[in-house]
């Protein structure tokens, strides 16, 4: 690649909210192309989860590569240099940045879960910690330091195993679809509303697979999964446009898939109303989800993102 190729490969500069009407007009046509084709692709894995009744590991992996091969078809529906998309990696207190973040907001919502025993929750399941023991030191009595290791291993290869599936998806979502809603809407919109959208794409695995916290009532599970997720899209949004590549939104997506679904959720030992706290379907995450979201518009009002 050229030096000149290099320079506008690396470069996706934050589009502002335009007032030209053709140009609005692009955008909502791109925006429309995309979520067909994401809605029509994903309807195949869709139907499949739904006749097997749950979310295999190559269905969940060929629903989640949706976003991504919909956002570069729709590129070349519309004669777009894919290469234009925000790929470059960025700075890497970023990347960290968007590691770290998931532990913290995940320790926030299942501490008050383990130490105040909510819904009969405890702290550290023996099952979880002799399976993570068994994994790295083989069958025998559960050991500790062995545990440890696995967890370690998981918060670090986990992340980077999990990114393969996460990048799939956010080529998509921020690669592709925040940067034309930004060219209509403000970011706080854009964030809120490419959250919602992101949510209700995950309604068919939680209706008719096993993606939901296999208890209780599905409107409430739906209510509680769509506020967390539509909420965290702000995050993940202004991630995207601080540092104008969707490298940070896969290393956050796959490390919020790591800690909560891995790490933290299997750490708990349930009891009988865990799954109202817990998890993508309990009440804690969307209270930290809108917590973070609130935050987060107002560092990009502050920082010229708005």
């Amino acid at each position: 690649m050229t030096a000149a190729g290099s320079c506008r490969f690396a470069l996706s500069p934050l589009p502002h909210i335009t007032t030209d009407p053709q140009e609005r007009r692009a955008a909502w046509r791109a925006i429309g192309i995309f979520l067909l084709l994401t809605a029509g692709l994903s309807a195949i894995f869709e139907i499949l989860m739904g006749r097997v009744g749950a979310m295999t590991r190559l269905l969940v992996m060929g629903v989640m590569w949706c976003p991504g091969i919909a956002a570069i078809l729709t590129s070349l529906i519309l004669k777009r240099d894919v290469r234009a998309m925000p790929w470059r990696w960025g700075q890497a207190r970023w990347i960290v940045a968007a590691w770290l973040l998931p532990a913290c907001y995940g320790l926030a919502v299942y501490l008050p879960v383990w130490l105040l025993s909510l819904g009969g929750s405890g702290f550290g399941n023996p099952d979880t910690l002799a399976q993570w023991s068994q994994e790295v030191l083989g069958k025998g009595p559960t050991n500790l330091s062995g545990a440890m290791f696995y967890l370690f291993l998981l918060a670090t290869l986990g992340v980077i195993s999990s990114a393969a599936n996460a990048l799939g998806e956010e080529i998509g979502w921020r690669g592709f679809l925040v940067w034309e809603m930004r060219k209509v809407l403000p970011s706080w919109a854009v964030g809120l509303g490419s959250g919602l959208i992101w949510s209700v794409w995950h309604y068919p695995g939680i209706l008719f697979a096993n993606y939901n916290a296999g208890t209780g009532s599905h409107v409430l599970q739906l209510a509680l999964f769509t506020a967390s997720v539509a909420s965290i899209g702000v995050v993940f949004a202004y991630f995207a446009f601080r540092t104008s590549s969707l490298w940070p939104a896969v290393i956050l997506h796959a490390s919020h898939n790591c800690f909560i679904q891995r790490v933290y959720t299997p750490l708990t030992t349930a009891g009988p109303g865990t799954h109202l706290y817990i998890d993508e379907f309990g009440c804690l995450l969307p209270v930290a989800s809108i917590v973070l979201a609130a935050y987060f518009i107002r560092r990009a009002k502050a920082e010229g993102l708005a």
